[in-house]
């Protein structure tokens, strides 16, 4: 921005007043013994500096006096007289004092500063927990990268949550994984502040050619180290720069230190620890297996600084550990593949149970309504009308019933496919504290059997329902046709058919 130009232009500053800028607002304010009035052309030179939709305004005011103010509209003209009139009024000695103010307006997640010593000037302004907390506000979308743009920087510097550039260029954003990664550490960990947060540890270690200050760089470095610590050891806790952690392994470790005097020189180390306990596999032993090294490489003089390659030595040891627990992992895989053939059972077992209800029941009607028709035949003809009215009333009672047997063993079919699914669910649940879901998911083969055994009682449910509904609809139709036909019989003269005792 051209602020220097306009400020040099209309005479020569005594004193910077004010000079500040951050995520919402820019304020610049300079003190002249005497000014030139600026022409309309000055201040349009300043005002296309200005981003789409921020607000500029300029303040002319002579000591503590009422301010005339300029403003980025095309009304220059009577804002221009009223700073005329204001400046005829000045006296020698009178200070004159000329302030630039920008409210910006964010435009996503993208926000600009003006002057990149001002960004790196409010960096510094906080503390740790503060910058952490501030980062996590509601200022942001943290569902999407954090596009920090200023004026003059060179280079880039991209991490995880932020990218800080001149300019905007779109970056590949993996967000997924961030919810996940922020419930393992905070139920693998006791601290009183990471659960309040939505940064992680490594949003705040930068890569890229940027051209940063050294103590802006160091103060993001060490807040990704409190966050790595907080991660890695049992209890941590923040309370403005005292930071307290408290780490178990094979020795025991309390300290309290200011979080200034934390060395960031073992950075990268803590950061490789922290990736490869939450990056994949148990976290559970991990996390153990670490920190009993880290309590043994861990410096006394509380600088929380590593002495030796632990993250080398890590990786051995889990390698050890892992082949010491081979054999569990083989007896507890066995046994979940042993469980996956018993639920396959019980799917058949229920199932068939369904199908036996209908070939029993169809069987049983079949059978009773030939027994019918062979009744028929050999009936004699004097009782024929009666047989056949109370026949067919039997038929059609014995076909009800069949009916509601068949939406009651559906009802219990589906109660059954409902209960699979659930004891299903709590059967993986239960090997969460042996096994990663990756693990997990390896050994059902991404539930690919349980998903065929749904999909077979949907079959089977469907199929015999199908054949149980055919059977019904067939003996009804022919009941109906046995009615019809059997009292279809030619009648002698002057005689009628004799109607059912009940009638």
């Amino acid at each position: 921005m051209r602020y220097n130009d306009f400020f040099n232009d209309i005479g020569t500053p005594g004193e910077i007043e004010i000079f500040e800028e951050d995520f919402n607002e820019l304020t610049i304010e300079y003190s002249y013994p005497t000014i030139l009035l600026p022409t309309e052309e000055t201040f349009k030179d300043i005002f296309t500096e200005v981003k789409n939709f921020d607000i500029c305004s300029v303040y002319f005011s002579i000591d503590q006096g009422e301010s005339a103010v300029i403003k980025n509209d095309n009304n220059f003209t009577s804002s221009l007289n009223d700073i005329n009139n204001l400046l005829s009024s000045h006296e020698e000695g009178e200070k004159i004092n000329v302030k630039i103010n920008i409210y910006k307006t964010s435009n996503g997640n993208q926000f600009h500063f003006y002057s990149k010593d001002c960004f790196f000037k409010y960096i510094k302004s906080f503390e740790s927990l503060s910058l952490a907390n501030f980062f996590s506000s509601s200022i942001f979308d943290h569902t999407s990268k954090i596009y920090i743009l200023l004026n003059d920087f060179v280079g880039t510097l991209n991490s995880s949550k932020f990218f800080i550039a001149a300019q905007y260029q779109a970056e590949e954003e993996d967000y997924d994984y961030r919810e996940k990664r922020i419930s393992n550490i905070t139920s693998n960990n006791h601290s009183s502040f990471f659960a309040k947060l939505k940064v992680l540890p490594e949003d705040f270690i930068f890569s890229g050619n940027g051209e940063i200050e050294l103590s802006v760089l160091e103060r993001f470095q060490r807040l990704a180290k409190i966050l790595l610590i907080a991660s890695i050891f049992d209890i941590t806790d923040l309370k403005k720069e005292s930071f307290y952690y408290k780490l178990n392994g094979y020795k025991s470790i309390s300290e309290s230190i200011d979080a200034d005097n934390i060395n960031i020189k073992n950075l990268d180390d803590f950061y490789n620890i922290y990736l490869w306990i939450y990056s994949s596999g148990n976290i559970l032993d991990k996390i153990g297996l670490a920190r009993n090294l880290i309590s043994l490489h861990l410096r006394k003089d509380s600088s929380l600084e590593l002495e030796g390659d632990v993250f080398e030595s890590l990786k051995s040891s889990y390698k050890i550990y892992e082949k010491q627990n081979v054999k569990q992992y083989i007896e507890v895989r066995n046994k979940m593949s042993d469980q996956i053939l018993d639920y396959g059972k019980r799917v058949a077992s229920f199932t068939d149970n369904f199908a036996n209800g209908f070939q029993k029941s169809a069987l049983s009607l079949v059978t009773f309504f030939s027994s019918l028709i062979v009744t028929r035949i050999l009936a004699t003809p004097k009782n024929n009308s009666d047989f056949i009215v109370y026949s067919t009333l039997i038929t059609f009672v014995f076909i009800g019933i069949t009916l509601v047997y068949m939406i009651i063993s559906r009802f219990e079919l589906d109660e059954q496919e409902t209960r699979f699914k659930k004891s299903y669910e709590d059967f993986k649940k239960r090997y969460t504290d042996l096994l990663t879901e990756e693990d997990i998911a390896r050994i059902l083969n991404n539930d690919e059997e349980h998903k065929s055994d749904l999909l077979y009682i949907k079959k089977k449910k469907k199929w015999y329902t199908t054949l149980w509904i055919v059977v019904l609809v067939l003996i009804l139709v022919a009941t109906v046709v046995y009615y019809l036909f059997g009292n279809s019989a030619p009648l002698i003269r002057d005689e009628t058919l004799p109607l059912p005792k009940f009638v």
